[in-house]
């Protein structure tokens, strides 16, 4: 994924995550200690991005009423990202060689008549007029500028280490629920903070679970034009209602708003504004909203679960998405559980997006992330639970991302492959 597009561990995803963990956390009676680690490898068609993305999970119980949780991702990032300037060619300097030639014809004396009169009158001598040419040759060169071979899309190279670390702690009292997180990450040209506080309670002997939780986070961000780091800012609360349906069915339902204020653009995109390059310029101020819906089913008969995901976003940017999912888990004997999984994503264009623009806008991009698109990932996870103290894991994911505005080249959107290993170990 993208540059920008891949700041896991950072602000508003950071948020997100860690609310969804505590959420996913109020379903389960009783911690485990175990220690996740995974492994997962991301690497783009043409070798445009390629990221290394190793992440380890430690989870413990202090006490017979609190968890605690500690995760750490470390990323390592380099490729290819389009800047949003237009497709361009390669130029080079043409030499012409131009020779005019002048002439010039004028009259001269090329001989004499004898004109005799009467007798008496002396002979006349008459001249006789010719003409004579002349001719100088003037040689002028010019150099210009012109394109040649085939239109191709400006790209920003890059290369980065991500550091990403989350903390939570999670206590019962009864049939209510405390939880906190704090969440760092850091590269080097950007930095965040995050904190999550959130409670929860539980109805109907533990088959509802209802969580409100709120996020803050601060992110500082280099600006490599004005050489100097700004700031953004970031707020959200998510309220959410887990339900038990029956024995096989669990239904989970949420909802976002959110705030981010202060830097927005992507320092690294560019636009073209009346043929000039320049930075781009977002709005200030991006407010979001979000729903969410998962419902989980097992069917004994087929020794098989499904799970089927909705996502409903929008942001004062204009743009507006869906998300569906869906995931079959199928137990093939005692040990092993297949995964096939598909999802599909769609967006509208942000209110500001172009490919070129005229006048002065005030705002405007040309981030191929803010067009009209469309993508859809597919991919196969298996798992294999030697025993109840030892879990294996190994998936893939194929993701590809089409544009839908018929104006954006296609060259910008990706087709990635996502490989992805790791274990669990209870103890």
């Amino acid at each position: 994924m993208p540059r920008a597009a891949h700041r896991s561990c950072h602000t508003s995803h950071a948020l997100l995550c860690a609310a969804l963990l505590l959420v996913v956390s109020a379903r389960r009676s009783e911690a485990e200690d175990r220690v996740d680690f995974t492994v997962g490898y991301y690497l783009e068609d043409h070798q445009r991005v390629e990221v290394w993305s190793p992440a380890l999970l430690w989870e413990a119980d202090v006490n017979k009423s609190t968890v605690i949780r500690l995760q750490g991702i470390y990323d390592v990032v380099s490729g290819a990202s389009p800047t949003g300037a237009p497709m361009t060619r390669k130029t080079r300097e043409v030499t012409h060689t131009e020779t005019t030639t002048t002439t010039q014809t004028s009259q001269v004396i090329t001989g004499y008549n004898t004109i005799t009169g009467p007798t008496g009158v002396a002979p006349q001598r008459v001249p006789i007029y010719g003409t004579a040419t002349s001719s100088s040759s003037t040689t002028t060169t010019q150099t210009e500028i012109v394109p040649y071979g085939k239109a191709f899309l400006p790209m920003q190279e890059f290369e980065d280490e991500r550091l990403g670390l989350n903390l939570e702690l999670e206590h019962r009292a009864g049939d209510w629920l405390y939880g906190g997180g704090v969440a760092y990450g850091t590269e080097s040209d950007y930095e965040s903070v995050a904190g999550t506080l959130k409670v929860a309670r539980e109805f109907n002997h533990k088959a509802t679970v209802l969580t409100l939780s709120a996020s803050l986070g601060h992110d500082w961000v280099l600006n490599p034009g004005l050489e100097r780091w700004d700031d953004k800012d970031i707020v959200e609360g998510l309220l959410s209602v887990v339900q038990a349906v029956n024995k096989k069915t669990l239904l989970t339902l949420a909802g976002t708003l959110g705030q981010a204020s202060g830097y927005l653009d992507d320092q690294y995109k560019y636009a073209s504004v009346d043929d000039l390059i320049i930075h781009e310029q977002r709005p200030d101020t991006r407010d979001k909203r979000i729903a969410f819906v998962l419902l989980n089913r097992t069917f004994d008969s087929l020794h098989g679960s499904a799970e089927l995901m909705y996502r409903f976003y929008s942001d004062s940017f204009g743009v507006e998405a869906n998300t569906l999912g869906f995931t079959w888990f199928q137990h093939i004997g005692k040990h092993l559980i297949l995964a096939p999984s598909v999802r599909y994503y769609e967006q509208s264009a942000a209110d500001f997006y172009g490919v070129k623009f005229t006048g002065k806008p005030k705002v405007f991009s040309s981030d191929y992330r803010l067009s009209k698109l469309s993508s859809i990932t597919y991919g196969l996870k298996a798992v294999w639970k030697f025993n109840d103290a030892f879990q294996f894991s190994v998936a893939y994911d194929r993701y590809t991302m089409n544009g839908r505005d018929g104006v954006t080249p296609g060259e910008v959107y990706p087709s990635a492959s996502l490989f992805t290993a790791g274990f669990k170990v209870w103890y």
